[in-house]
This record gives structure tokens, sequence and C-alpha cells, in this order.
């Protein structure tokens, strides 16, 4: 594997210098907030088991209530574990780092909740749940909902996805691999990389997305496309299991959906340029992509055939399969 040029140091300074601490609350605003979210983080186990009905260790992934710039270091900390950094310090290195951090940064202020699939082992082995109270808090307001209906919700998501990562282990190293993947064919010292910042302050071209930064190889397109279907899969999953819980525990679920998909579709200026140069548009499709395949095949069969998906590689839908139910289930039921 070519290791890229990039200073993680210098990726951690740069995100907890930049990112802003988050809205200003009371002391005993945030001291509840903290609480709820640990509370509603447990509560959220029993819920999630009996609906996705998918059987998960309690403890193994451990749940943390983090800060802005804890959530800085924790992904420092974990893509510097997945991608190891030169040993000799180098200006591109600095530079490169300082650009990431600088994406982390801005990243940080948008994250609800995070299940952190890439923490170092030393740390926490089958990863961790990282849960963003200012920004819950924040996005709550924003929002005028309830906030105890929130913080239950966003946990309700974040828990599906220590579920499915906790009970079908295969998927973290799935992943890692197809990471790596990207990183072994991809050059970080290409100018696009190491001008992260120019490229979201000129902004002529609001159509470029860091993966078209990518090399454009049969390797590295097959290699997005099984992580976009596997994605898809897992945040569609998340969102389906948390809004069939929603209606058993959460009065204001239906407000809630739709405030926040308005919230997805309301970016516009520069927010929306970033979100672009990041795939984060990407992402969103995934949510909806992936949403509407559980539903179909839930609808077609039942929530434990959809299960079948998470079995293993293989099981899977393929990224066609996703945007077109029926073939995956014509695959399953013919296997």
């Amino acid at each position: 594997m070519t290791t890229p040029e990039l200073h993680w140091p210098a990726a951690a300074n740069t995100g907890i210098r930049l990112v802003p601490s988050g809205p200003r609350v009371s002391d005993d605003h945030a001291r509840r907030a903290v609480a709820d979210l640990q509370r509603f983080a447990v509560e959220a186990q029993d819920l999630v088991r009996e609906t996705a009905r998918i059987e998960a260790p309690a403890d193994t992934a451990p749940v943390y209530v983090v800060d802005r710039t804890r959530w800085v270091r924790a992904n420092v900390e974990s893509m510097s574990a997945l991608v190891p950094g030169p040993e000799e310090m180098t200006t591109t290195g600095m530079l490169a780092g300082a650009q990431v951090g600088a994406v982390l940064a801005w990243l940080a202020t948008k994250v609800l909740g995070q299940f952190d699939v890439f923490a170092p082992a030393s740390v926490a082995p089958e990863g961790r749940l990282l849960l963003v109270a200012p920004n819950i808090v924040q996005a709550e307001k924003k929002l005028g909902v309830d906030p105890t209906d929130f913080r239950l919700w966003v946990c309700l998501h974040e828990e599906t996805h220590r579920v499915q990562f906790t009970a079908f282990p295969w998927l973290r190293d799935h992943l890692r691999e197809q990471a790596r993947t990207v990183v072994e064919l991809t050059d970080t010292t290409a100018p696009g990389w190491q001008n992260l910042a120019g490229l979201i302050a000129n902004r002529k071209d609001r159509q470029l997305s860091l993966l078209d930064l990518l090399p454009d190889t049969v390797d590295v397109r097959a290699t997005i496309e099984r992580v976009t279907a596997v994605m898809s899969l897992l945040e569609g999953h998340a969102d389906v299991v948390m809004d069939r819980v929603g209606p058993r525990v959460i009065r204001s679920v239906g407000q809630i959906r739709a405030r926040f998909e308005a919230r997805r579709d309301g970016r516009i200026g520069l927010d929306r340029v970033i979100r672009r140069l990041l795939g984060m548009d990407v992402k969103l499709a995934q949510y909806r992509d992936g949403a509407n395949f559980c539903r179909h095949v839930i609808s077609a069969k039942d929530i434990d055939f959809l299960n079948l998906a998470f079995e293993s590689a293989e099981t899977v839908p393929t990224l066609a399969e996703i945007h077109e139910p029926r073939k995956w289930l014509t695959r399953m039921m013919s296997g």
C-alpha cells in the first residue's frame, strides 16, 4: 500500500483549532441533554432489537456523548489507524493534514451521531458509537421539535448502526477492506487533494465532488459501487427501523421526520457547495434509496427476510439491486 502524504497531528490540530464550540446553552440545559442521550442510548437497545429482530451483544461497542472537539479527535484517531501517515514530517504532509482537519472541523458542526467502525482495536475493537450533543441540541432547536422526542429518535438511528455492526462483525472488516482498497488506488498527493480549501473557496465548478478526484479505473469504480451499496443498506435500514419504532414511543415522530427531511433538502449557498464537494449528497441518496429498498422487501416478504441481507458480503444487495429490489428478492429466493 502506498502511504499517503498526510500528517495526522496537523489534521487534529487544525480541526480542533477551527471547530466552533456549538450553541450557547446553560450548564443545566447541557447536563440534561447529555443525561437524556446517555439514557436514551440504553433505552434504544431493546426497542431496536425488538423491531429489527436482530440480536446483538449489549456491551461490546461503547457509547460516548461527545462535543465537537472530541468528535474531531476521535475521527483523526480512527482515520490514522486505518491509514497511517508517513514517519517523516513533510511540508506536503502538513498541508494535506491541515486540509483534512479543516474538513473535519466543518463536518463536526453537522454530524448528529456516528458509529465509528474504524476505531482503533486498542480503543474500541468492536467500534464505538458517538453522539454529538451540541449538534443534536442545535438541530432540535432549528427544527422546532420536542427535544426529548428528537433525542430518542436520533438514538434509535445510531443504535441500529451499533446493532448492525456488532451482530454482523464481518461488516466492519468488509468496510475496512474497501476503504483500504480505495486508499491503495488513490494518489493523495495529486493537486486536487492538496487544495481542498481552494476548491471550496473558488466554487467555479459547483458539481465537483471529492469522488471525482479518485482515479477513474475499473477497480476504483467497482469499490465505490460496493461501498455505496452496503452504506445504502445500512443507512436505509437504520431510517426504517427508527421510524417503525417511533410511533410507539415518540408522539411527534411524523413531525420530526417531515422537518428533518426538509432540513436535508434545504441547504443553500456555500453549505450546499461543501456538501457536494464532500460527496454528502451521495450520502443523502443512500438514506432514501436504502430506505426504499428496505420498505419494498419488508412489504413483499417481511423484516426477517430483509435481515438475510446482513449475513455476508454475498447477500448484501448490489447497487443495481438497491435501485430494483425485486432483483435482490429474486436472487435470494432462487438461492
